[in-house]
């Protein structure tokens, strides 16, 4: 799937929409961060895409413990995990938020992503340390890349999906402009956006929706800020 379509094209099919509302109006802003925005619902958890997925593995040992910090700067976040003995066996692990050091010596049940120094280094942490070697294998989810010019293309996303961005770039621009027709837009977005995650939980799925709501929330009180002082200054 080609990767071809860049913000300013979400841009131009925006402002037409809104009446040629100006998006670009300091430093690329208010589009830049709006498109960033949208790009990090889309990317970050509990969402979870094909083209966003990417694997990893290390190898676990009795004198290893139950550490193991490994540089990965593409990480997001974790999705399915397994390990493998020596004679080809493979054991699901369960995904873990964080766990307790244990030094009980066993095969391990759980892992958990227990480290991120934002350097690239993350630090996995097992439940048990391993009674005799291992290798872990990792399915996790790419760790979004803001955009920093109207100029490229949507991070990792295919154009397939401009159907969900270009709705989702829409509903904050008509946002911020204080467009009457957001909640249709913002419908738009969801629908579409859920549409395309139909593997998850309800709970993953109000997960989402609610963090979303939060993220417009605080932009729709922070435009209302910015909208009383210039009000404040004209009188």
């Amino acid at each position: 799937m080609s990767n071809l379509l860049t913000l300013q094209n979400s841009i131009s099919f925006a402002s037409t929409i809104l009446k040629n509302q100006p998006l670009l109006v300091s430093n690329f802003e208010p589009a830049l961060t709006a498109g960033n925005l949208v790009l990090g619902v889309m990317l970050g958890p509990p969402c979870k895409w094909s083209f966003n997925r990417a694997s990893y593995s290390f190898v676990i040992s009795q004198a290893g413990g139950t550490d193991y910090s490994v540089y990965l700067p593409s990480f997001g976040a974790l999705e399915t995990q397994w390990l493998t003995d020596a004679t080809g066996n493979i054991f699901e692990l369960q995904g873990k938020t964080s766990l307790a050091k244990d030094n009980n010596s066993s095969r391990p049940t759980a892992l958990a992503v227990q480290y991120d120094d934002n350097a690239g280094n993350i630090t996995f942490r097992l439940k048990q340390a391993p009674d005799q070697a291992y290798t872990v294998f990792i399915d996790y989810q790419k760790k979004m890349v803001p955009m920093t010019s109207p100029a490229q293309t949507w991070g990792g996303v295919s154009d397939h999906f401009a159907y969900i961005y270009n709705w989702g770039f829409l509903c904050l621009a008509s946002l911020l402009v204080n467009d009457s027709r957001f909640p249709i837009f913002e419908q738009y977005f969801i629908s579409r956006l859920l549409g395309a995650q139909d593997g998850l939980s309800e709970q993953e799925r109000n997960i989402m929706v609610g963090a979303w709501m939060a993220l417009v929330q605080t932009t729709a009180r922070a435009q209302g800020a910015v909208n009383s002082g210039i009000a404040g200054r004209g009188k």
